[in-house]
């Protein structure tokens, strides 16, 4: 159950599977693994906390031959590739894939990087130890990003979206309505997690017009 909504309405591990053979979250995907890609020192460890099926990491991996990109789920149905581990991408093949739970994360202190939540910190059940773990396991000089939905994007800012990507303006506002309704957080709900998680420096930002990134 997660901690900022009193019900879960989050896709079973097969559908999400279903939407992301799709392509439908591919275009946001490469959004953000634009992001990534300039951001994350030569060589370095880049782990995604609540990856799903690894895809965004494989879109990272094409650009940055020089990482090690792990992908980290508590649902192993989910990490499972597509096919056979053999026919996927090379870029994919590259991606590790480890079972574990955000709060208790598997993984030794300092050894990333960077670490990333997309989309996930939301379900989370104890997001408070969810964001202590990601703090232990990324080395004192490395970078924390978590991505969520701005539950407070104004009209504007959809459709200046809408523009970017070519898509009618009602099917992006549409689409944003039914998913933020159970899945988009507010400021305050970053900045009462990141208090009671004892983080003291953080910064919020919007992104891509409907999506926040906080940092820390």
């Amino acid at each position: 159950m997660s901690a900022f909504f009193p019900f879960e309405l989050e896709p079973p591990p097969r559908l999400y599977r279903l939407l992301v053979r799709l392509g439908l979250m591919e275009r946001l995907y490469r959004r953000l693994a634009a992001d990534l890609v300039a951001a994350v020192p030569r060589g370095g460890l880049l782990v995604d906390v609540g990856a799903g099926t690894g895809q965004l990491l494989a879109l990272v991996a094409q650009q940055r031959p020089d990482l090690r990109l792990l992908a980290l789920d508590h649902a192993a149905e989910v990490l499972q590739p597509m096919g056979s581990r053999r026919h996927e991408p090379p870029a994919a093949q590259r991606v590790w894939r480890l079972v574990g739970d955000a709060s208790a994360l598997p993984l030794a202190e300092a050894c990333g990087d960077m670490a990333m939540a997309t989309f996930s910190l939301h379900t989370w059940e104890h997001p408070v130890r969810g964001l202590q773990e990601m703090r232990r396991i990324v080395k004192p000089d490395g970078k924390i990003w978590i991505y969520e939905m701005n539950r407070e994007t104004g009209l504007e800012q959809l459709r200046a979206l809408a523009q970017e990507e070519a898509l009618p303006f009602f099917l992006v506002a549409a689409g944003f309505k039914l998913l933020s309704w159970n899945h988009a957080l507010r400021a305050a709900d970053f900045a009462a997690s990141f208090a009671q998680a004892g983080l003291s420096t953080w910064d919020l930002q919007t992104v891509h017009h409907f999506l926040w990134r906080a940092t820390f």
